[in-house]
Parts: C-alpha cells; sequence; structure tokens
C-alpha cells in the first residue's frame, strides 16, 4: 500500500479536477437557453448542444495529442500544470464574455445576429476548454495510475474524492451563489488556476517514451475483436446509451428548474451521491452476479429514470430517479470498461479500451447531444413527452443487449481494476 500522504495528494488532485468541471456543466446549459430578459443568452437547443459537444469533439481528437505529449515529451504533473492555468484563462474569458453578451442581448435592436454572435464565441471558448478538459482528465489517470504501487486496489478510493469535489462545488454555487449567471464559471476559472499551481507539487511523472502510432491510438489494432458478437453488442449498446445519457446531461437542470424544485443545483448533486455509494458497489455486484446480469441492471435503469421524469412528480424524481444516475453510469459504463479491459487479449486492452472511448465520449456523446436537441424542439418543450423518447430507447437497447449479449467472461477476482474510461460525467 501506498503511503497515506501519497494517496492524500491525488486525492486532492481528483477533487480539484472535478470540482472545475462540475461548477459549469451542470448549470451552464440552462443558463445559455434562458431569455436575456431572464438573465441568460438565449440560445437555441440545437446551439447550446453544439456547445457542448465541444467536449465529445475533443475527446475525438486528444487522444492523439496526449499519446505524444504525455508518453514522449513531457512530465504528466507539468503539462497537467500547464493546461490548468491556460484552461483557467479561457474559462475567465467565457464568464467575462456571457457577462457582457447577457447585456447586450437585453438591449440589441438586432437579436438574431447578437445571438448568432454569442453562439460563435462561445463555441469557440468552450472549444479550447473542451481539450483541456480531455486532457486534464486523462493527465489525472495517467498520474494516479503511475504513482500507485496497486492501483486496482487504490485508484477506486482515490477516484472517489472527483465526485466529492463535483458534489461540494454545486452544493456551494446553488446555495451561496447563482447558478444561472456567468458566476459558475468564474469559480471553474479559480478551480483551474488553484489546479495549475497545485499540479506542479505533484509527484514526478516522467513521460512512459513509448511509442504510439495513429492507428494505435484510435484502437485501430482492436478492430479485430468486431469479430465476437458480445463485443459487437455491447460497443452497439454504450454508443446508443451514451447518446441517452445526454438527455439526462443536458436537461436534467433545466428540468428541475421548470419544475421549481428548491435549489436545483444542489438537488441534482443527489445524482452524484448516489454514485458514491454505487462506486463502492458495483465490484461486489459484478462479482456476484456477472457482466451480463450487472450491464443489463445499468441500461434498465435508465428507462425507469426516464419514466419518472416523464411523470414530473418532483418528489418521485429526486428521491429514486437523480440517485439511478449512480447505478446507471457504474453499473453500465463502468463494467463496461472492465469487460473490455478482461475480454481483450493483453496485446490489445489499450487499443480495445481506445474503441470504447472514442464510442462513448465521441460518437455517442456528439449523437445523444444532437438528438437531443431535436427531440426537445419537435416536443415544444413538453417535458412529459421529452422523457419518454429516451425512456423508449433504453427500452430497446435493454431489449437488444438482453437478447443478443453472451457473458462469457470470468468474473475477476479479486474486486475489478479501476475504470480509465474517460468520462464528463463525476
Amino acid at each position: 500500500m501506498e503511503p497515506g500522504p501519497l494517496r492524500v495528494r491525488l486525492a486532492l488532485m481528483m477533487f480539484g479536477q472535478y470540482l472545475i468541471l462540475g461548477a459549469w456543466i451542470v448549470p451552464l446549459a440552462t443558463y445559455l437557453r434562458l431569455s436575456p430578459s431572464d438573465g441568460g443568452l438565449g440560445l437555441s437547443p440545437s446551439q447550446t448542444a453544439w456547445v457542448y459537444s465541444s467536449t465529445a469533439v475533443a475527446g475525438l481528437l486528444a487522444p492523439l495529442v496526449l499519446g505524444l505529449l504525455a508518453d514522449r515529451l513531457f512530465a504528466a504533473q507539468r503539462l497537467l500544470g500547464v493546461l490548468h492555468l491556460a484552461g483557467a484563462g479561457v474559462l475567465y474569458a467565457a464568464g467575462r464574455f456571457c457577462a457582457h453578451q447577457q447585456g447586450v442581448l437585453r438591449t440589441t435592436d438586432d437579436a438574431v445576429a447578437e445571438t448568432a454572435w454569442t453562439f460563435g464565441v462561445m463555441m469557440a471558448l468552450m472549444m479550447a476548454n473542451a481539450f483541456v478538459v480531455i486532457l486534464t482528465l486523462a493527465l489525472c489517470n495517467v498520474t494516479g495510475f503511475r504513482n500507485l504501487r496497486e492501483p486496482k486496489k487504490s485508484y477506486g478510493a482515490i477516484r472517489l474524492f472527483g465526485t466529492v469535489g463535483w458534489i461540494v462545488v454545486n452544493v456551494a454555487i446553488g446555495t451561496f451563489g447563482d447558478p444561472l449567471s456567468a458566476q459558475p464559471l468564474y469559480v471553474a476559472a479559480a478551480g483551474s488556476a488553484v489546479m495549475g499551481v497545485y499540479s506542479f507539487t505533484l509527484p514526478h511523472t516522467p513521460p512512459a517514451r513509448i511509442g504510439k502510432g495513429v492507428a494505435e491510438a484510435l484502437g485501430l489494432p482492436a478492430l479485430k475483436m468486431f469479430r465476437d458478437g458480445a463485443f459487437r453488442t455491447l460497443i452497439v449498446c454504450a454508443l446508443l446509451m451514451a447518446a441517452v445519457q445526454q438527455f439526462f446531461g443536458l436537461y436534467t437542470h433545466q428540468f428541475l428548474v421548470a419544475l421549481e424544485a428548491p435549489n436545483p443545483t444542489t438537488v441534482q448533486t443527489l445524482a452524484q451521491v448516489s454514485e458514491v455509494v454505487c462506486l463502492l458497489a458495483f465490484p461486489l455486484v459484478l462479482a456476484r452476479y456477472g457482466f451480463k446480469a450487472t450491464l443489463a441492471v445499468g441500461i434498465l435503469g435508465w428507462v425507469v429514470r426516464n419514466l419518472l421524469f416523464a411523470t414530473g412528480w418532483l418528489p418521485a424524481i429526486a428521491l429514486v430517479g437523480l440517485p439511478l444516475h449512480g447505478m446507471c453510469f457504474s453499473f453500465f459504463f463502468l463494467v463496461s470498461n472492465v469487460y473490455v479491459d478482461r475480454h481483450a487479449p493483453p496485446h490489445l486492452r489499450a487499443s480495445a479500451q481506445g474503441i470504447l472511448t472514442f464510442v462513448v465520449a465521441g460518437l455517442g456523446t456528439l449523437s445523444g447531444n444532437w438528438f437531443s436537441a431535436e427531440v426537445m424542439e419537435a416536443t415544444a418543450h413538453r417535458w412529459d413527452l421529452f422523457w419518454l423518447v429516451p425512456a423508449a430507447a433504453a427500452a430497446a437497447v435493454f431489449a437488444f443487449f438482453f437478447a443478443f449479449f453472451r457473458d462469457e467472461v470470468t468474473v475477476p477476482q479479486p474486486a475489478p481494476a479501476a475504470p480509465k474510461l474517460t468520462s464528463l460525467t463525476a
């Protein structure tokens, strides 16, 4: 076991990393959509979806950059520090721009042109921020794994502090601040500046200097795994469920605001509280019930959650629907990562994880952002109809998965490896 001080340093790294992300990712979509007269920027559902899709675009391209920088050229902790300092500047600029445009949009004579300008600048700023987000998430994993003697045993407990950071910042902003303003971007900028300085104090993590070509970075050597029916089924389901997940990621905060939930930013952290419990529980559940049952329960959770959201009954949504997030995320996405790690041949594990990351963080997120925006506009903001669409989609995926997935992998003993999948969810 590693020394306690080392684990504390790495836990603080995770806490700061997800505090930055959690500060803006929950309330920003609502702020962007809110009309200027109500204090927002008045972007359309599709424009908001494109702003959030910047992280998916970065997820498709960033692995190539990371392989060159962190594996060949620079120590991970130094690169992490530089990126966070750059991210602080980008987030501060985004906050200043939003605060300025909010006033301009209320008084402009050409709202269409001014909104288009607002969208264009925010898209550029959040695209720059997206590369910082994806690269720093990966670098935190690199720093953690390379400095832990037994990452399979230690990493999960350290990663939990990321979820704690996400909860703390959302409760703080929801209780003491103004989530529907530029303030979350300023908080994220301040957190990024602190993390930038702190990163240089992390344990020295030199580059592995292992050559990685473009094909390996994209996971192309693992394409031969598509010959296996179970792997094909899992990848298809991961793609579809990543798209379904974006309904929750993009619109839950707006939904809670529409329901007049008290302190919606804080209420939404119930999803992350349950995630802490499920992160601790999923290795035990997996060992007891196996891959197919655990993955199927994760998918089924999405069906139940979206149906509960469609009722619009706030008590059930807060007490059951939001906490189901932990089960959905842990039992499907994290268990998918463990399945791929155990199912792939040793020499193809990294490439197979590359395929899964490409599908979930890239293609699935992009398609989900686009589709959820289309559904929002097609249902004319009827929340009951809106949530029925991802409920039906998840039900179809559940039926497909249950019919075609064959669980032929022995569940690892002891508890499975800590997840490596890049995700924006805490």
